[in-house]
């Protein structure tokens, strides 16, 4: 089982949310959340993210994160029935970290129901088998994960917007809902510096409303 890599970034791929470590000649496909997603740093570059490795009799899958605290989270995650890998990766790319503890240490479950493909039901099965759980996790979360050495991105020119706007769909916004989101963020005075930052703008928008 593969708990841990550290290697270099060769794939990362904002739109199907897989980043590629070449970990000593061997490429490592991850799925990680869009807030993991956001910290790591361009092809090239050096990362490291803790793993889970999902077992099934046809699937051998890896999911990436940035911190042992999210990694922590989505296994809580996949233990609420019918709340699977991909709905946890969802649920945790819809939030910072803690603010999702937050949400569902204060029973919020109006604020999970935002996450597309988290409804009314999940929420409350979230919030009811998870609540006292995420305490432990709480103080650690409040905190952002330490710098990856990742470089500041240029200010996004247009063809971000379309890259964000793409993103968002497909995470499961409606393209009506996002295409509003998107061009409140870039009107931001000063506007999101690259793709990561726009996209990480526009889901803090959308959970707003």
């Amino acid at each position: 089982m593969i708990g841990w890599l550290q290697g270099i970034v060769r794939v990362r791929d904002p739109l199907s949310g897989v980043v590629i470590l070449d970990v000593g000649g061997v490429g490592y496909q991850l799925i990680v959340s869009w807030q993991t997603f956001a910290e790591v740093p361009e092809v090239g570059e050096t990362c490291a993210l803790w793993v889970h490795t999902h077992v099934r009799e046809d699937v051998l899958a890896l999911y990436g994160f940035a911190t042992p605290e999210e990694k922590q989270m989505f296994l809580l995650l996949t233990s609420v029935p019918q709340v699977g890998p991909k709905n946890a990766i969802g649920v945790l790319g819809g939030f910072p970290l803690g603010e999702l503890l937050d949400a569902i240490a204060q029973s919020e479950g109006a604020t999970l129901e935002r996450i597309p493909g988290v409804g009314k039901r999940t929420a409350e099965r979230i919030i009811l088998d998870l609540r006292e759980k995420v305490e432990r996790l709480r103080p650690a979360a409040q905190t952002p994960p330490p710098g990856t050495g990742k470089k500041a991105p240029p200010a996004p020119p247009p063809s971000f917007s379309d890259d964000a706007r793409a993103v968002l769909v497909n995470l499961g916004w409606k393209p009506k809902v996002v295409e509003g989101v998107v061009a409140k963020a870039m009107d931001e005075d000063p506007p999101p510096e690259g793709l990561d930052a726009l996209v990480r703008r526009a889901l803090a928008l959308l959970m707003e409303r």
